[in-house]
């Protein structure tokens, strides 16, 4: 019996692979950590999971307390990556990006490309990196952006200074 060289396999067809995540960078910010606040608050709305991720302990302890105070009324369930609450908040700060569920979106208050970044925003459907007027974050953020581009990412700018 002879085999038929055009039989096509029983194997199941691979799955799509998945686009790269789109970067957004939100640039010219009057005050970048406020700023975040109210970026926060609108996926938040949305129904939307939002990871935030900085190398700076200091800069999310700051952002977790503007997150209590930015709005007299507002109020963002969030935790930070390992505590007791944090498998039911969907706003999640950390340090470590190993430590951040895959969410939505994931929001980057650092000055440098997260470790392992490429793996990192596999897991994410969007990124967004909010850069400040201050020349030294503005330069920091040009930096990124090279690299992004260098390596394919879909990448889009939105100029705050218009607002």
């Amino acid at each position: 019996m002879s085999k038929d060289c055009n039989a096509k396999s029983s194997a199941p067809p691979e799955p799509p692979a998945k686009a790269m995540t789109q970067i957004d960078f939100h640039f010219n910010v009057g005050n970048r950590l406020l700023y975040a606040c109210y970026f926060v608050k609108k996926v938040w709305k949305l129904g939307k999971s939002i990871a935030v991720w900085s190398s700076d302990p200091l800069r999310l302890s700051d952002f977790d307390r503007r997150l209590w105070a930015f709005e007299d009324m507002a109020f963002i369930p969030h935790a930070f990556a390992g505590a007791l609450d944090s498998d039911s908040a969907r706003v999640i700060l950390a340090s470590d990006p190993t430590s951040l569920p895959d969410s939505d979106v994931l929001l980057l208050l650092d000055e440098s490309v997260p470790p392992d970044y490429q793996k990192l925003f596999n897991r994410f459907d969007r990124i967004v990196d909010i850069v400040s007027s201050i020349p030294s974050e503005t330069e920091a953020a040009r930096s990124r952006y090279r690299i992004y581009r260098d390596n394919k990412y879909p990448l889009k700018a939105y100029d705050q200074k218009r607002h």
